[in-house]
């Protein structure tokens, strides 16, 4: 796997990021406002690029029954070399589940979080920060604009009908995805 340049990649995330701002309903141009800036601390020659896991659920994880522990992922297929941390939005698959919001000829769907979420999501940070060890606040934040930046290039996009990537309209899974992880909207049936 060949580590793309910093500069590109940078470039290509800013690029995507502001398409996604002016082409995302407004409700998260907030959020993708206050990101964009951010980009820089990641791409900087102290952070790692590292494979991230771009698919990185609950079923790509394998976990021994009988001891709790960690036995391996798969799927690596679709695995792109980029700044650590862009793959922790898979935290989020594993403590929702998305729902049918309106029974239509085609459904929206939304994200709903299971009631023990910020229990797990709080043991999951405790872990992963003691596994680090001394993790500064400035990391954290770090972790935390990758992760933003992952999810939104992640679910932030559709494909048209001549398969132009575009940013993702109001009825897309991937908005009622955004609208739990990312802006904490909860979808109600």
């Amino acid at each position: 796997m060949i580590c793309p340049s910093r500069e590109v990649l940078f470039a290509d995330y800013s690029s995507q990021l502001s398409q996604l701002s002016q082409g995302l309903p407004t409700r998260y141009r907030p959020t993708l406002d206050w990101l964009i800036p951010q980009l820089p601390q990641i791409f900087a020659s102290d952070w790692p690029m590292v494979p991230n896991h771009i698919d990185l659920l609950e079923n790509n994880i394998h976990v021994d029954p009988n001891t709790g522990k960690l036995t391996g992922i798969c799927d690596w297929k679709d695995t792109k070399i980029s700044p650590f941390g862009m793959s922790l939005g898979g935290l989020e698959t594993m403590l929702g589940v998305g729902i049918i919001l309106k029974k239509t000829i085609k459904p929206m769907t939304g994200w709903c979080y299971h009631a023990n979420k910020p229990t797990l999501c709080k043991l999951f940070w405790e872990v992963f920060y003691t596994a680090m060890g001394n993790v500064s606040q400035e990391q954290r934040d770090r972790i935390e604009v990758a992760r933003l930046v992952g999810l939104f290039l992640a679910y932030g996009f559709e494909y048209d009908e001549g398969g132009n990537k575009i940013p993702a309209r109001e009825e897309s899974d991937g908005l009622g995805y955004l609208d739990g992880v990312v802006l904490g909207l909860s979808a109600s049936t």
